[in-house]
């Protein structure tokens, strides 16, 4: 994911100034040039961000003419994992497999480039690692995983308490809130893939076809109000559980939530 979060900074950030009406359905964007310097950031970052916004309807490329805004980017309203949950009938909770303290440099690479860290300060840089196994139960009483989930918080941004405190079996949109923050806009990668032997017994699927046994590998970058980066999470998700599963960037107003 080397430097997937410049890149989506930037197209998260012309996505709002179409948003708000800065530059309007017809109307021509600045060129490649100025929006590299604008953004400082390569050419070939605005290209490839233009050419996304492109093939997403957003903007229109044509030789001579530049690139024109088409539409507003679609402001989608999406479903929590919780809800998801509770939309198939079952009780959403929350496990913790782990919780802890690490340095940047004990996580792998793409963590630290998401979160933009020096790589010569990795080994300074403290983050906290919660590991949560997502479950659902119904009304017999079994309980199934669904997802698991492992978070990444720069501990500068929290308090240094922050593991003591907090109880990580619960929303953590509300832990963000109390910081006076909130997910606006997140960026995700998404695979599906045949679920490993250890997975296919975390998950209870060795009852499933062997088509069935597959999962979802999600690696998510969220973003604040301000356009920085508040989450960093990697997710397994049980794949019978998810059918139609896609993501995209999406911004909300209340709340993060998922888009099937």
């Amino acid at each position: 994911m080397a430097g997937t979060s410049k890149h989506y900074r930037v197209k998260v950030e012309i996505e709002e100034m179409i948003r708000r009406g800065e530059y309007a359905p017809g109307e021509q964007l600045p060129s490649e040039p100025e929006l590299a310097e604008q953004f400082n950031v390569s050419r070939g970052t605005i290209r490839q961000v233009l050419g996304e916004l492109a093939q997403e309807g957003v903007v229109s490329r044509r030789s001579g003419a530049g690139t024109i805004v088409m539409r507003k980017p679609k402001k989608v309203q999406i479903m929590s994992f919780s809800d998801q949950i509770k939309a198939a009938g079952l009780t959403p909770n929350t496990q913790i497999l782990a919780q802890e303290q690490i340095m940047a440099d004990q996580s792998k690479p793409h963590i630290g480039e998401a979160f933009l860290i020096d790589p010569e300060k990795l080994a300074e840089t403290s983050l906290y690692r919660i590991d949560r196994l997502r479950c659902g139960s119904d009304q017999d009483g079994n309980n199934y995983p669904l997802a698991r989930q492992i978070v990444y918080l720069l501990v500068s941004d929290f308090k240094a308490e922050l593991l003591e405190e907090h109880d990580f079996t619960t929303s953590l949109f509300d832990l963000y809130q109390r910081y006076h923050r909130q997910v606006a806009s997140a960026h995700e990668i998404i695979k599906a893939r045949p679920a490993t032997p250890a997975e296919i017994e975390l998950f209870k699927m060795a009852e499933l076809a062997s088509q069935q046994q597959f999962v979802y590998e999600r690696n998510r970058v969220s973003f604040d109000e301000q356009n920085q980066v508040l989450e960093v999470m990697t997710s397994v998700d049980r794949g019978d559980f998810f059918p139609g599963y896609e993501y995209r960037i999406v911004e909300v107003d209340e709340h993060l939530s998922i888009e099937n």
